[in-house]
């Protein structure tokens, strides 16, 4: 009797602990995306624990949700985004679904990421179902810019202050290490990529273009006659064409896209498919933001010098 009484009281004096106020918890951080998953683990250090609810080698044009993705939403003190509507077509529904009003647009413990990024490619005119899925706010493949990414922490920091103001000096101390740290990444990895400026690329998506706008390279066509629309012959014949005329020797493609349509290019043009994951911890050797990018660089710059 005496035992059983004695394990009651260490159950309640535990579960007391667990609810009482500035009880020590972890915030839970439920992050879109790897890359974001990364930053905010620089962030908040010891502060978070986060989940990322894509899988790296997921289309995120296609993401099937997942009833755990609930769980994880309804129990987040946070939800950080990549937004620009790359999220648009599953995140809604499975946030209201979770009856969580803290991570709700506007909520306090709602992030966009993509708040002050110098955007691209953002559509001019009138926008219908015909041009595919047209990103209506600019391409939301931000994160492959160093200098982007400062921003994104900057938005995650902002996120962590409000939902932890107890803990704003530590996370605006982590804010400043990430940002020398991408600054260091930056110089370093103009270096390495050098000799791919100027250089012409053919892309299966429009993945890569803020990569190209920071590393000075070019995307002169993609295999995709839109975004999300399958390659026509017409539309592939005359990206051939292009191709032979401005002799692009180097075709980007993702590994959650066919395989047939690059390889049939490539052989009728002479080029070389080089497939990247554009995410951290999509390939062996980028686990972390900064081998990400140092690893999609050294395989352009290999695939280059291979074909001189």
């Amino acid at each position: 009797m005496k035992r059983i009484l004695l394990w009651l009281i260490v159950v309640f004096a535990a579960l007391m602990l667990a609810i009482a106020p500035g009880a020590a918890r972890k915030l839970r951080v439920v992050a879109t995306t790897n890359d974001l998953k990364w930053a905010v683990e620089q962030i908040g250090g010891k502060n978070v624990e986060v989940v990322a609810l894509m899988h790296p080698l997921q289309n995120p044009h296609t993401v099937q949700p997942r009833p755990s993705f609930i769980v994880h939403l309804n129990r987040a003190d946070l939800l950080v985004r990549i937004g620009l509507d790359y999220e648009e077509t599953w995140l809604p529904p499975l946030v209201e679904e979770s009856r969580n009003p803290k991570i709700r647009r506007g909520g306090l413990g709602d992030v966009d990421a993509s708040i002050g990024i110098p955007l691209l490619e953002i559509p001019q005119g009138r926008i219908t179902r015909e041009q595919g899925e047209v990103h209506i706010f600019g391409n939301p493949h931000y994160w492959l810019d160093p200098e982007n990414m400062k921003i994104i922490a900057r938005n995650i920091a902002e996120g962590l202050k409000r939902v932890d103001p107890s803990n704003a000096d530590e996370y605006d101390r982590n804010l400043r290490r990430l940002e020398r740290l991408m600054d260091d990444l930056l110089d370093e990895t103009l270096k390495l990529a050098a000799t791919l400026r100027g250089e012409k690329f053919v892309a299966y998506h429009t993945t890569w273009s803020y990569l190209a706008n920071r590393y000075g390279f070019r995307i002169i066509g993609y295999l995709e006659p839109k975004p999300g629309i399958p390659p026509s012959a017409s539309h592939l014949a005359d990206l051939i064409v292009r191709m032979r005329q401005e002799k692009v020797k180097i075709i980007i493609k993702e590994p959650f896209y066919e395989n047939r349509t690059p390889t049939m290019v490539a052989q009728r043009t002479g080029a070389k498919v080089v497939e990247i994951c554009p995410t951290v911890g999509g390939e062996p050797g980028t686990e972390t933001y900064p081998k990400l990018i140092r690893h999609i660089l050294t395989k352009l710059v290999n695939a280059v010098r291979s074909e001189k």
